[in-house]
């Protein structure tokens, strides 16, 4: 019950926020602010990540993923935490973009750099921090491996 309190309450803020608008000029190309893969329609190379991870951040993800067995990582439905957390905003694929969510499945970021974002959040992303448990971040950064292309 308390994660469907949780989701519903994620999916709450995610709808506030999508109805704020963007104060940015709609001409200007938008940071990469979840270091995900970019290329123009020509298929040139992926630019440089715009916005990296700082290093105290993947730290604590590097710490997160030394103190998660593989035990610990068993015992999780990595696709079921995702489908719960994540699904709202990247979709059930990965690939929905509600509120400027990053196609996962193009992600090129390292284990760390994913466990970094999914624990610390960024840009609109929530943290999730203290809402699932480190196994389960771990997991579902393992899981993003599974559905990219």
């Amino acid at each position: 019950m308390k994660n469907l309190l949780n989701f519903v309450a994620l999916l709450s803020l995610i709808l506030m926020l999508s109805a704020c608008g963007d104060d940015k000029p709609k001409n200007k190309p938008k940071a990469n602010p979840m270091n995900l893969e970019s290329s123009d329609e020509k298929g040139a190379e992926a630019e440089p990540p715009s916005d990296p991870i700082p290093p105290e951040q993947l730290a604590k993800a590097k710490e997160i993923i030394a103190g998660v067995s593989d035990a610990d990582l068993g015992g999780v439905n990595d696709e079921k935490v995702f489908k719960t957390y994540c699904a709202s905003c990247h979709g059930f694929d990965g690939k929905l973009g509600v509120n400027g969510a990053k196609d996962l499945t193009k992600t090129t970021t390292t284990l760390e750099a994913r466990v970094a974002q999914i624990y610390h959040g960024k840009g609109l992303m929530t943290p999730f921090k203290g809402v699932i448990k480190d196994p389960e971040i771990v997991a579902v950064a393992h899981y993003l491996e599974k559905i990219r292309k």
